[in-house]
């Protein structure tokens, strides 16, 4: 049954006449796209998306578990090839409110052509189970079905009178007959239409143990550096200054002489130290004699003027959103100017990537979240056909966007097919830091008025930054989305969460004023939403004090009474006791955030400790995502988002001299500690609701109400981050 016909489902889009692609061996029986069976019995599930410590390896069976009626010890898991069947359209379609797409900055049509032509298979924008959820469940639904007809045929009853529970058929005389048994039974051609999806109780919403945690334990699990190949050598790579110009000088003969060194190979931008021995690698790349032609270094100093300039020039900005009488609105009211810098991803796992190449065909092995991406752009560096490029994803050390990157597979293959020998790279920790795709720096204004009524009148918001969509389409896409940069829809995603804003603003105007950088920019976890609600949500807390109204009450009274919103923010307001009284030096602060289809509230406590310095203590985080899968994987997502946007909201921040990042490890570059960290208490608001994602929403409240809180303890506004020095 293994190269049976797909299953025809409308929404995973199998078509009849395309075999399976989940590859089987002779003994396993495949029933669809999802979906397979040993000869036990047991089950496999083939994930599309990348496991990245999000828990994707787990939700995702799950939802076909569920609707299967599945013994969840029974289910295994196995990263899906590259196929259309596993394409994420979550991506380009409208799956929940403030949903942006991860393609979004660039124009719509170009997003659907990406993903359309590429069949694109990736990992971002929480988009996992939002773009499963109906296949995953269908798939398994499905394959229920087929089981149950083919139990009533051996039981001679109506299928209806069946049902799957643990792993077996039962009947309602209490026959049970295990999913094995069924399995010669099962006719390939018996394909449910329109599979109906299982009603009453199951594994959906349970806390069910993650399928990736024994691995890791264990150290089965396979990540990026941990691939081996016969006869594999290793490599280094250095890049060069950002916004350097050609290359004036290169000297590789000291380095050849170093033990261990097999080959130097230059690049576009970089060369390569091949070795025996990764650490044979790295250190000849010091003695290598290279020097560039000067060019347009990324200079800190510069780039920041050049944010300020366009944020004082009246004629800079396109506006995105404007409606009402802005200027005569706000005339009289509040100003505050906010800056976020630019942010490293820093995953713990560097880039890495291994090649291999023979003959006409190559594979590679990364910790990627796009098979696509990694294909496409391999099959490029090495000019083959993309269908001659098989891919074997590793699980993520930590993506956060970065690892939608390709830059270390690019190179791979390029050394690989320089030296003949499959090719394992690795950048090292200053490498990784200097060469990151980094969150763009922002500078922004925010001017508001309150009326009489202590009432929104206006606001106007002006963004300066450098254009993520422009950078990355640019990139990532060149031939397909040329032309695009300029043409103002790459611009938009730069404001999509500050135009998209709660609360009821009678006039409002949203502004962007592009910046130029050398500096190449990437998605970062929550992508504009991890600066936009500091933005917003710290001067709508300046706007209620100013008016004299608390900050809860007024962000209420600019919000339907029964909208998520509203609930969220009540229910963190009275779980984070932030309308009890505090001890003197102590604050709470709220913020809230919609994002990727989610919406979170959150209250930070924080105790002043002298020196204008603070401990944030607590953080109550309320989340309504929507339908849960697991709570267990929801509850660890939101605290991984909180420790990630905190230690973003202290500490983040990337500068530049002459082409080089000041921090390059984690020295300078300073994470939230299990010393420094919060007590975190996170709700989950009991939701029908179509489900949102969680990978991302957890990140963007936390600055704004560290922020706000510390106004509380002390009186100082915190307008700029990283809030504190070390």
């Amino acid at each position: 049954m293994g190269g049976a016909a797909g299953l025809a489902i409308g929404y995973a889009v199998w078509p009849r006449e395309r075999s399976i692609p989940i590859p089987v061996r002779d003994d396993e029986t495949a029933i669809n796209a999802f979906l397979k069976f040993a000869p036990d019995g047991s089950i496999t599930v083939a994930v599309p998306q990348a496991e990245m410590g999000q828990g994707v390896y787990t939700a995702l069976p799950q939802l076909l578990a569920h609707e299967l009626g599945a013994d969840w010890q029974r289910i295994g898991v196995e990263p899906a090839t590259l196929a259309p069947e596993y394409a994420n359209r979550a991506f380009v379609e409208n799956v929940g409110e403030g949903m942006p797409s991860l393609l979004g900055g660039i124009a719509r049509w170009a997003a659907v052509t990406v993903v359309e032509r590429f069949e694109l298979q990736a990992t971002g924008g929480s988009t996992s189970v939002m773009a499963f959820w109906q296949p995953l469940r269908v798939a398994g639904a499905a394959a229920r079905e087929m089981l149950l007809r083919a139990a009533g045929r051996r039981l001679g009853v109506s299928p209806d009178s069946l049902d799957t529970d643990n792993g077996f058929v039962a009947a309602k005389d209490g026959t049970r007959i295990a999913f094995a048994d069924l399995l010669d039974a099962v006719d390939p051609n018996d394909l449910p239409e329109e599979p109906r999806l299982r009603d009453g109780p199951g594994l959906l919403g349970k806390a069910v143990p993650r399928l990736d945690i024994p691995s890791k334990v264990n150290g089965s699990a396979q990540f990026g550096a941990d691939v081996r190949l016969p006869g594999m050598v290793y490599a280094a790579v250095r890049g060069a200054p950002i916004g350097a110009g050609a290359r004036r000088r290169f000297g590789p003969a000291a380095a050849r002489e170093m033990p261990g060194v097999l080959d130097i190979v230059p690049g576009e931008g970089w060369y390569a130290v091949v070795a025996e021995t990764w650490w044979q690698a790295r250190q000849a790349l010091d003695a290598v004699d290279i020097e560039y032609d000067s060019g347009s270094l990324a200079n800190s100093e510069e780039i920041d003027a050049a944010l300020a300039d366009a944020l004082e020039d009246p004629d800079a900005g396109t506006a995105f959103t404007d409606r009402g009488d802005v200027e005569t609105a706000v005339g009289g009211g509040l100003s505050a100017d906010y800056g976020a810098p630019f942010l490293a991803h820093a995953c713990l796992e560097p880039m890495t990537a291994t090649v291999r190449i023979d003959g006409d065909r190559a594979e590679v092995w990364a910790p990627t979240q796009s098979q696509t991406l990694t294909a496409w752009k391999a099959a490029d560096a090495l000019d083959m056909p993309m269908r001659r490029v098989r891919v074997y994803p590793t699980m993520l050390g930590g993506g956060f966007g970065r690892k939608a990157e390709v830059d270390a597979v690019v190179q791979a293959a390029s050394i690989a097919r320089e030296v003949g020998r499959p090719v394992q790279l690795i950048w090292h920790r200053e490498q990784d830091m200097v060469h990151d795709k980094f969150r763009p720096p922002v500078r922004a204004r925010l001017r508001g008025a309150v009326g009489p009524d202590k009432r929104l009148k206006a606001m106007d918001i002006k963004l300066a930054a450098p254009n993520l969509g422009a950078s990355m389409a640019a990139r990532m896409a060149p031939g397909i989305l040329s032309g695009m940069a300029g043409a103002g829809g790459d611009s938009a995603s730069m404001v999509a969460g500050l135009s998209e804003l709660p609360y009821d603003i009678p006039a409002l105007r949203v502004r962007h004023a592009d910046v130029e950088t050398p500096v190449e920019l990437g998605y970062w976890r929550s992508v504009e939403y991890s600066y936009a609600p500091f933005l917003t949500e710290s001067f709508i807390d300046e706007l209620a004090a100013q008016a004299g109204v608390d900050p809860l009450e007024f962000r209420l009274r600019h919000l339907d009474a029964d909208s998520r919103a509203a609930k969220v923010i009540m229910l963190a307001a009275a779980q984070g006791t932030l309308l009890g009284a505090a001890d003197e030096g102590v604050g709470r602060g709220l913020a809230y955030c919609r994002s990727f289809g989610t919406h979170v509230a959150q209250v930070a406590e924080v105790e002043m400790i002298g020196g204008g310095q603070f401990e944030v203590r607590r953080v109550t985080c309320v989340v309504d995502c929507g339908q849960v899968v697991n709570p267990d994987i929801v509850k660890a997502q939101m605290e991984g988002g909180i420790i990630f946007g905190l230690s973003a909201a202290l500490y983040g921040d990337i500068s530049f001299a002459a082409g080089e990042t000041e921090q390059q490890n984690f020295d300078l570059y300073r994470l939230v500690s299990l010393y420094d960290a919060p007590e975190i208490d996170v709700h989950i608001v009991d939701s029908e609701e179509a489900p949102g994602g969680v990978g991302e929403p957890g990140v963007p409240p936390i600055a704004p109400a560290v922020a706000n809180a510390v106004f509380r303890a002390s009186g100082t506004r915190l307008r700029s981050m990283p809030f504190m020095g070390f």
